[in-house]
């Protein structure tokens, strides 16, 4: 499962929304168990890695940018694009229950592993200047996120 949001002037907004919606009702909160998690989100199944290129290409095209002296697109807002992986496993099992790989084919064990993988891109740190920034593009630069 992916996710992709944006953080831009300490607004949330989700980079997987495909009905073009630019508002969205996205809340962070703190789970004891889950961790850090995003409600509001779309979560966006993928099964191969060429689908979560695609989310990432496709959140990517619809990123707050701006032109600067250095770079023609350069991020304006903080991003995260979130990986969820899960895989199931049988694991072999022996009659005393130790995997030792005598299966007992009647009896096997499944193992469930979990991973979170957040990628981050961080707003554009070009030196002030050199970007030749000014007005709105240079307070973009000093916003604290």
């Amino acid at each position: 499962m992916a996710q992709f949001i944006e953080i831009y002037k300490e607004k949330l907004r989700d980079l997987l929304l495909v009905d073009g919606k630019t508002e969205s009702n996205i809340r962070i909160h703190e789970d004891s168990k889950r961790g850090i998690v995003l409600t509001g989100v779309t979560n966006k199944m993928v099964s191969r890695a060429e689908e979560a290129f695609i989310c990432l290409k496709n959140g990517s095209t619809i990123r707050t940018t701006g032109s600067t002296l250095m770079n023609s697109k350069s991020s304006r807002s903080h991003a995260i694009f979130t990986l969820f992986v899960n895989q199931t496993r049988i694991t072999p099992i022996d009659e005393s229950g130790i995997g030792d790989g005598n299966c007992v084919q009647d009896n096997p064990e499944f193992v469930t592993l979990n991973a979170k993988f957040n990628f981050v891109d961080l707003a554009g740190s070009e030196s002030l200047a050199r970007t030749g920034a000014v007005g709105e593009r240079a307070r973009e630069g000093i916003f604290p996120h």
